[in-house]
């Protein structure tokens, strides 16, 4: 026959159990969904964290052809609503007026410390 295998642990049939094992078993089960969800939600606040510290405060130009403010230039102030993953961003513009925009509306500008090292 087949070489001599560890036998798979067996479970308990619940209807076996007794309130105290089923409770156990319940809080076992809870605690390892609990820390998963923990971690996924680091890891989508860090994502976040991220995203918010690329855009806020970049250089934009609206791309948006028939926009009233088509061309003009703007710096990023921060996401429009609580989304994780916003689509839409406030700008300010340089006559002070406060707008947002989808993010298919506008090109993020390079950075200015970053065109120095661009051109070396």
């Amino acid at each position: 026959m087949s070489s001599p295998k560890k036998e798979p642990r067996k479970r308990k049939n619940p209807r076996d159990m007794s309130a105290d094992e089923l409770m156990k078993g319940i809080n076992k089960l809870n605690s390892l969904l609990q820390d998963k969800l923990q971690i996924e939600r680091d890891t989508e606040e860090e994502e976040y964290q991220l995203l918010l510290k690329k855009m806020v405060g970049r250089q934009i130009r609206i791309t948006l052809e028939g926009d009233p403010l088509y061309e003009q230039e703007a710096v990023i102030t921060g996401p429009h609503g609580d989304s994780k993953n916003p689509m839409y961003w406030w700008f300010l513009l340089s006559s002070g007026e406060k707008k947002y925009k989808a993010r298919t509306s506008f090109k993020l500008l390079p950075r200015q410390d970053d065109s120095s090292s661009e051109s070396a």
